[in-house]
């Protein structure tokens, strides 16, 4: 049986996930109105855009929407099993990395079960480079947050901590 670590942490956790996902729905449809589409044409650094994106990240398994959101339910539900056993409401650094993970990934998971895609709506205009979107935004501010997380707890953290029980 799964015993909650922290129930604080949990609730927070899926209240959080659900209100920026709202807020990342909220951000798409004022993207993609048509008079942001048309104001945002002579911008240098970036435009407003709809396409259509049935695969992942640059078009990764394109034509099988449903594929994807199997494997974005599985992370999500790992997510939530992970904050529910071992996460507690002080590692907020950790919470705010799993929520916009969460987010990220329930945002694209709902386009794809309710469209068949996803809807991608910046472009940058300064270099060439894929359209993307909030959701997309989220997903990749994690990975590059618990990258940090991850390096710093392992090897800078416990270099300090070393260096603080020598003196």
């Amino acid at each position: 049986m799964l015993k909650i670590k922290d129930k604080r942490a949990f609730l927070f956790c899926v209240i959080a996930t659900f209100m920026l996902w709202q807020f990342g729905v909220t951000i798409r449809n004022l993207c993609v109105d048509t008079l942001a589409l048309i104001s945002t044409n002579q911008n240098p650094v970036f435009s407003f855009v709809y396409a259509k994106n049935t695969g992942g990240a640059f078009s990764l398994f394109e034509g099988h929407p449903y594929l994807l959101a199997m494997f974005a339910i599985f992370v999500l539900l790992g997510l939530f099993v992970y904050v529910y056993k071992k996460v507690i409401f002080d590692d907020k650094f950790k919470i705010l990395t799993i929520v916009l993970f969460a987010s990220g990934i329930l945002g694209n998971l709902w386009e794809r079960i309710t469209l068949g895609y996803v809807i991608d709506y910046i472009k940058l205009n300064f270099v060439n480079f894929a359209v993307f979107n909030l959701f997309d935004v989220m997903i990749c501010t994690s990975v590059f947050l618990f990258l940090f997380v991850v390096l710093w707890e392992d090897f800078v953290f416990p270099r300090l901590n070393n260096g603080k029980n020598n003196n």
